[in-house]
C-alpha cells in the first residue's frame, strides 16, 4: 500500500512487490476515496501531552472504527442520450456549398448543409425525357395488343366459317350427290336388266317367226342387234354401280373428310397462332409498362436525391460537425473539416444534432474491474469544462466488448461504461465530449478497525505498523482486509485505541527485538525453520503493506527512484485479487491497494523464502 505523497517519501511499495514493469504496462489509476471518518467515526490525529517525551504530532494517529467507500475512477467524456445523425444520403460523392457553423442552435427546418447537385439536375432533366419516350412506346403497345386481339378474333371466325362450310359439303355430299348417284345406278341397272329380259323374248319370237319364215333374215338380225345392246348397256350399268361403290364413293368420302380435318386443324393452328402473337403483344406491352415504371422510379430517386442534397434540421438541436466527434483520432481525420468545397462520400456522417437537455458520461473501466462494474452502482461525475462540478449518476450499462483506445498500447483493453447523470444536479450548459472524470463506488466498508493506508509496512512476508508505546515504537504484525487509498481495514492484529505511526521512524526509535510467535501467530504467520517469519500453514496472514529492508529501513536507495508497481486495489476480502480471481489459500501475501493504482497483470506474492531471504534494497524486499 503506498501512501498519497509516495513520490516523497521514497517510492514505498506494497506487498513486497514495487517492481518496474516497463514502458508498455497498461495502468488504470483507481482514487479509492473515503467517504464517513469525517462524521465522528475516522481516525483522529492526536498528540502525547503526558510531558513524557513520547511520540506526537501529526504522524501519530490513533486506531478507530470507521466505514469508507471503495472506488475506482476513470476518465471519458460526456454524450447526448438522444442524438440525431445527418449523414450524407446521395449515392454519389458530392462537394459543400453551404453549411452551417458548428455550434449553432438550430430549430426545426433550418438550413444545415446544401451539396452540390448540379450533376443530379442534368440527370433529372435526362430522365424525364427518357420517361416521355417510354410512355410513348409503351402507349404504341397497347394500341398493337387491342389490334392483335382484333385480328385474331377475325382469323379465328374465318377458320371456323371453313371448318363448317367443309362439315356442310360433306353432308352435301353423302345426303345429296351420293343418295342422288346411287339411285340413278339403281334406275340404269334395273331399266337395263328389264329391256334385256323384253329384247330376249322379243328376240325368241322373231328366231321362230324367222324359222316359220314369217320374218326377213334383217329383221331377225336387228332384234339380235337390239338385245346385244341392251345386254351391254346391263353391264355398262352394273359396272357403274360397282365402280361408285367401290371406288367414287370411298374417294369422295376421304375427300371431304379431308377437307373437314384439315379445316379443323386449321383452327387449332389460328388458335394457336393468335395466342403465340398476342403473348407477343402482351409480353412487349409490359415490358414497356415496366420501362416507364422504372423510368419513373428512377427519375423520383433523382428528385429525392435533388431534395437530400439539402439537409433541414429535423428537430431543434445544437450542430456538432462530425470531425469534430473523433474521440481517439491521433492523426489527419478524413478530409478536413466539414466546410465548403470539401468532398463528403456516400451515408458519411456530416454532422449531429445532440439533445444537450439530458446528459451522460461515456467513460472506460480498464478490463480487470469490468466484472466489478455493473448496472445501478453509484458514480459521481466531475466534470471540468463546468468548473470542476461534481454530478451524481448510476451506471446504467457496460459494454459487450472491449475495445483498444490506446494506439501506443494494443493491448490496453477497456470497456466503455454509460452512467446516467441526475437531471436536476445537470446545468444547461453542458456539451458532448466534455471531458469527465467518474468515481464509481464498487464497495463499502462499514465499520471496520481501520489505520491510514501509509501506516502499513512489510518486512518479507509480514506486514505490521509501529505501535506507539511510550518514547518507543513496536512493530506490530497485522492482518490486513480490504482497502482505500486513505484507509486499510485490520482484521486482526490491532483494537481501537491504539496509536500508530503513519512514517518510517528513525533507528533508534523502534524496539528491536524478534518477532513475537503468538503475535505472528495471530495474524497468520508462523516461524520457519530457518528462524525466518512465514505465512502460516492456514495460508491466512498478510495482506498489503510498504515494503521496508531488514533493520528498520525502507529498502535499498534505489528504491526512491522507482516507480510505482501496479497492483491491484480493491473492496475484496485478504487473499482475493481485482477482476473477481483469487491469490488462493497459499498466497494470503497478495500486495494490496497500492495508492489507486491498478496492474492490468495479474499479481503474484512473492515466496516467504525468497522475500525473507532478499538483501535491503532488492526488487523482493520493496
Amino acid at each position: 500500500m503506498t501512501q498519497p505523497n509516495a513520490g516523497r517519501n521514497g517510492g514505498r511499495g506494497v506487498g513486497g512487490s514495487s517492481r518496474c514493469r516497463g514502458g508498455s504496462l497498461a495502468r488504470v489509476v483507481v482514487s479509492l476515496v473515503i467517504v464517513a471518518g469525517v462524521a465522528g467515526g475516522g481516525y483522529w490525529v492526536l498528540r502525547d501531552d503526558d510531558g513524557s517525551g513520547g511520540h506526537s504530532g501529526p504522524d501519530v494517529v490513533q486506531v478507530s472504527r470507521s466505514g469508507f467507500d471503495i472506488s475506482t475512477t476513470s476518465n471519458g467524456e460526456l454524450e447526448a442520450r438522444n442524438q440525431i445523425e445527418i449523414r450524407n444520403k446521395l449515392e454519389s460523392p458530392s462537394t459543400i456549398v453551404e453549411v452551417v457553423p458548428e455550434g449553432t442552435r438550430v430549430r426545426a427546418g433550418d438550413l444545415l448543409v446544401r451539396l452540390n447537385s448540379d450533376q443530379l439536375t442534368t440527370q433529372v432533366e435526362q430522365a424525364e425525357l427518357e420517361l416521355t419516350s417510354a410512355r410513348s412506346k409503351w402507349q404504341a403497345s397497347q394500341h398493337a395488343y387491342e389490334i392483335q386481339e382484333i385480328d385474331n378474333e377475325q382469323r379465328l371466325r374465318q377458320a371456323l366459317l371453313k371448318l363448317e362450310l367443309a362439315g356442310l359439303e360433306y353432308n352435301q355430299w353423302l345426303e345429296g350427290e351420293v343418295k342422288t348417284k346411287r339411285q340413278s345406278n339403281q334406275l340404269a341397272l334395273s331399266r337395263s336388266g328389264l329391256e334385256v329380259d323384253r329384247l330376249a323374248e322379243k328376240l325368241s319370237q322373231s328366231y321362230d317367226l324367222w324359222q316359220k319364215g314369217f320374218l326377213s333374215k334383217d329383221e331377225y338380225d336387228r332384234d339380235m342387234v337390239s338385245y346385244i345392246e341392251a345386254q351391254s348397256a346391263w353391264i355398262t350399268a352394273t359396272l357403274n354401280a360397282d365402280i361408285f361403290e367401290n371406288f367414287e364413293f370411298e374417294k369422295n368420302h376421304k375427300k371431304h373428310r379431308s377437307e373437314i380435318d384439315d379445316a379443323a386443324a386449321n383452327v387449332e393452328q389460328v388458335r394457336l397462332n393468335n395466342r403465340i402473337q398476342l403473348d407477343a403483344r402482351s409480353s412487349e406491352r409490359e415490358n414497356d409498362r415496366r420501362s416507364v415504371e422504372l423510368r419513373e422510379s428512377r427519375l423520383n430517386k433523382l428528385k429525392e436525391q435533388v431534395e437530400a442534397a439539402t439537409v433541414r434540421a429535423p428537430s431543434e438541436g445544437l450542430v456538432v460537425h462530425a470531425s469534430s466527434m473523433s474521440r481517439f483520432s491521433f492523426g489527419p481525420s478524413g478530409d478536413g473539416p466539414m466546410q465548403i468545397g470539401r468532398q463528403v462520400y456516400p451515408n458519411e456522417l456530416i454532422m449531429v444534432l445532440p439533445d444537450t437537455s439530458e446528459m451522460i458520461a461515456a467513460v472506460r473501466v480498464h478490463e480487470s474491474l469490468a466484472s466489478r462494474v455493473r448496472p445501478g452502482l453509484k458514480a459521481e461525475v466531475k466534470i471540468d469544462a463546468a468548473g470542476g462540478r461534481v454530478v451524481p449518476g448510476v451506471i446504467e450499462s457496460i459494454g459487450v466488448l472491449a475495445e483498444t483506445t490506446n494506439w501506443r498500447d494494443p493491448n490496453l483493453k477497456e470497456y466503455t461504461v454509460k452512467i446516467g447523470l441526475d437531471r436536476s444536479a445537470v446545468g444547461g450548459d453542458l456539451k458532448p465530449s466534455m471531458r469527465a472524470e467518474a468515481r464509481l463506488i464498487l464497495d463499502r466498508v462499514e465499520d471496520a478497525v481501520a489505520v491510514p493506508a501509509q501506516a502499513v509496512f512489510s518486512e518479507g512476508v509480514v506486514r505490521f505498523v509501529y505501535r506507539v508505546e511510550g518514547a518507543k515504537l513496536r512493530r506490530q504484525p497485522v492482518r490486513l482486509g480490504r482497502q482505500s487509498d486513505t484507509l486499510a481495514e485490520i482484521l486482526t492484529g490491532l483494537d481501537p485505541g491504539a496509536r500508530v505511526l503513519t512514517r518510517e521512524p528513525s533507528t533508534g526509535k523502534v524496539i528491536r527485538e524478534p518477532w513475537d510467535p503468538a503475535a505472528l501467530a495471530a495474524c497468520g504467520y508462523e516461524i520457519g525453520d530457518d528462524g525466518q517469519p512465514r505465512l502460516a500453514s492456514n495460508g491466512r496472514g498478510g495482506g498489503g503493506g510498504r515494503a521496508r529492508g531488514p533493520g528498520g529501513g525502507r529498502g535499498g536507495p534505489e528504491a526512491t527512484d522507482r516507480p510505482e508497481a501496479p497492483n491491484s486495489g480493491d473492496a475484496r476480502p485478504d487473499g482475493e485479487v481485482a477482476g473477481g480471481g483469487s491469490a488462493g489459500a497459499t498466497d494470503p501475501a497478495a500486495p494490496v491497494a497500492d495508492a489507486g493504482v491498478v496492474s492490468s497483470e495479474p499479481v503474484h506474492a512473492a515466496p516467504a523464502s525468497e522475500a525473507t531471504a532478499a538483501p535491503a534494497g532488492s526488487a523482493a524486499s520493496r
